[in-house]
């Protein structure tokens, strides 16, 4: 059986730059990870697709940037995996029917890191065509299991790849660790910096977007101005025992900070009750609350649970696979180093 090359329409958002590493990397798979060219061409084509000029004229030809996209990958065996934020640019690009076209022997993913009704076309700030998918794609997947079900798609979480910390920046600084918006969120993060001061435990608290009238001084919070780099958040998460995750919503899967637990061999402490029924739930790491004053202190004081620093569900959430889950449900096979 002929051997399919992968080609990903990926994201140059710095978190899938982390997580999506082992494609970046290899090189046997095609990452795309923007649809802006370099230099001049890239301005051509800002103003092209620029929002406000086609809210008042939609310019016409805006396919005409995909061949760039893929040049030097010719017809062939070819696996093309689809991210959120092309489908966000679909109605421009239209590059789903460009592909079919193409590349008429290929194959196409389209996979939603987001919830659906959550992504929004650019263009026509819709939520994003499912039917449309369907006409042009071998496999819709959702990364969450009650999207899946909700809308007839595959399931198979987000990946992640193994992260490079220094050594000297794995020194636990820190027992409890969070970074996030208020979204409601403040006084029961409050209410936990308390009762782990109160035990003697450490917290880092990093709190975004909260107004200067809202924000309450409490020791182990601090209110930043801006959103932090994605490296300097995974080094404090590397320093820190034990990451807290606080979900403002109904959640139906893991998350990236269930990945940055696993691959950091650090402990999670989160109210995202349906992780207990995941296949990534293991009580040794993950301890679920409802409430500040139903947390599990001994888990929090506890020490790491793999000592020898292997959390054995590192592989499982690695993008090799989901290369084997796509080699499953289509029936190929996929290069790889």
């Amino acid at each position: 059986m002929d051997k399919y090359r992968l080609v990903v329409f990926g994201d140059h958002w710095d978190v899938y730059q982390v997580a999506h590493r082992d494609w970046i990397e290899d090189p046997l798979v095609r990452y795309v990870s923007t649809f802006r060219p370099a230099g001049l061409l890239g301005q051509v084509q800002r103003l092209h697709f620029n929002p406000r000029i086609n809210a008042i004229c939609s310019l016409p030809f805006k396919p005409c940037w995909n061949p760039y996209y893929l040049r030097g990958v010719d017809d062939g065996h070819l696996c093309f995996l689809v991210t959120e934020p092309w489908l966000r640019m679909e109605s421009g690009i239209r590059l789903l029917p460009y592909l079919r076209r193409r590349y008429p022997h290929s194959r196409i993913v389209c996979f939603t890191q987001d919830m659906v009704d959550t992504i929004l076309d650019l263009y026509t700030c819709r939520p994003i065509d499912l039917p449309y998918l369907r006409k042009y794609a071998d496999l819709l997947i959702s990364y969450d299991t009650t999207d899946a079900r909700q809308y007839d798609m595959l399931y198979h979480p987000t990946v992640y790849s193994p992260l490079h910390i220094a050594e000297k920046d794995q020194r636990p600084l820190y027992d409890l660790y969070f970074l996030g918006r208020d979204k409601g969120r403040l006084s029961q993060l409050i209410e936990i910096c308390h009762e782990a001061t109160r035990r003697g435990l450490r917290c880092h608290f990093l709190m975004l977007e909260v107004p200067k009238r809202d924000q309450i001084v409490c020791e182990g919070i601090t209110y930043l101005k801006r959103a932090l780099p994605y490296a300097e958040n995974l080094r404090l998460c590397a320093q820190s025992r034990c990451i807290v995750e606080m979900l403002q919503q109904h959640a139906a899967s893991a998350t990236f900070r269930t990945w940055e637990t696993i691959m950091l061999n650090r402990k999670l402490l989160t109210n995202n009750a349906s992780i207990a029924t995941s296949d990534f739930y293991d009580s040794r790491y993950i301890s679920v609350f409802d409430s500040p004053a139903h947390i599990d202190w001994r888990f929090v004081q506890s020490e790491t649970a793999f000592p020898d620093g292997n959390n054995p569900y590192q592989q499982r959430i690695r993008p090799l696979s989901l290369i084997h889950f796509l080699e499953q449900k289509l029936n190929i096979h996929i290069a790889h180093s």
